[in-house]
């Protein structure tokens, strides 16, 4: 069974059953089908990125998650791709679904709960005995608590990865597209400590915009590549993306699609400074 004919009926089931936080996603950078686990279905996050797909993103408090639902639809949603699996002769399950993310419309990690979430896929990925890469989508913004790094380790443990966001050279730029006043240099501290965790990919949206009657693309590479030198023997790499939803921020009238030429030249190089890269258009 082909994966993208999966998706596609995984998509139509899915809309039948008005899951809360499940979901599916064909991602570019997983290369194929991904199950998210959404820990914000009121839209919140801490973070408030200039190229955002999320209707309606907020700053606001994490919701309380049901965590039987939750465990309950993940179930749900494994054991229907399981069947399909059988039914077409295709083993294992990790051969369908690329990876079981926590990501959605919020930071995961703000979330008091991501570590009973996190728990909660553990204990079933045990019970289907298949091994599904986990993987931990986040802005990095709460590695400095430590029943966020105690989760991260716990992830590790399940062979699991982190892919942390970092899309600025500068703190100008951390403002501009993250809408965050962290310092660059404690943003860097929290990357140190995440790679002492766990597997950890930087993955950086190649942005373009209008300023000032000017088109500009960020990251600025001189001023990236300064901020990552001293991590190259400790990230597993950098996933390089440009935007390919429409963002649903105000900020969407200065955002223009950045083209695969520039980011290939990105990726040529940050790959020329000796960084393993990942490009995807």
């Amino acid at each position: 069974m082909e994966a993208q004919a999966l998706f596609c009926e995984l998509t139509a089931y899915a809309a039948t059953r008005d899951w809360q936080y499940i979901y599916p996603v064909w991602s570019r950078r997983a290369q194929g089908i991904s199950i998210g686990i959404n820990l914000h279905p009121n839209h919140c996050c801490n973070w408030h990125c200039i190229y955002c797909q999320v209707p309606g993103l907020q700053r606001g408090p994490s919701p309380v998650i049901a965590m039987q639902i939750l465990q309950a639809e993940l179930q749900e949603c494994l054991d229907w791709i399981t069947e399909q699996s059988m039914a077409h002769g295709v083993d294992p399950l990790s051969s369908l679904i690329q990876d079981i993310a926590f990501a959605g419309d919020g930071e995961p990690t703000t979330s008091p709960q991501f570590p009973e979430a996190l728990k909660v896929v553990n204990h079933i990925l045990k019970h289907h005995q298949q091994p599904v890469l986990v993987r931990l989508i986040t802005n990095g913004s709460q590695l400095q608590y430590a029943h966020v790094q105690h989760a991260i380790q716990c992830l590790n443990a399940m062979g699991g990865e982190v892919w942390f966001k970092l899309d600025a050279g500068s703190d100008a730029e951390m403002h501009a597209l993250n809408d965050s006043h962290v310092p660059l240099a404690l943003h860097l501290q929290r990357l140190q400590t995440c790679c002492t965790l766990c597997t950890t990919w930087v993955q950086t949206a190649v942005v373009s915009r209008q300023v000032n009657q000017q088109m500009i693309t960020t990251p600025s590479l001189p001023g990236y590549i300064k901020a990552l030198e001293a991590y190259q023997g400790k990230m597993a790499g950098i996933l390089l993306y440009g935007i390919s939803r429409p963002s649903q921020q105000a900020a969407a009238v200065c955002l223009q699609p950045t083209s695969e030429k520039v980011i290939q030249g990105y990726a040529g190089e940050l790959r020329e400074h000796g960084f393993n890269v990942r490009a995807f258009s």
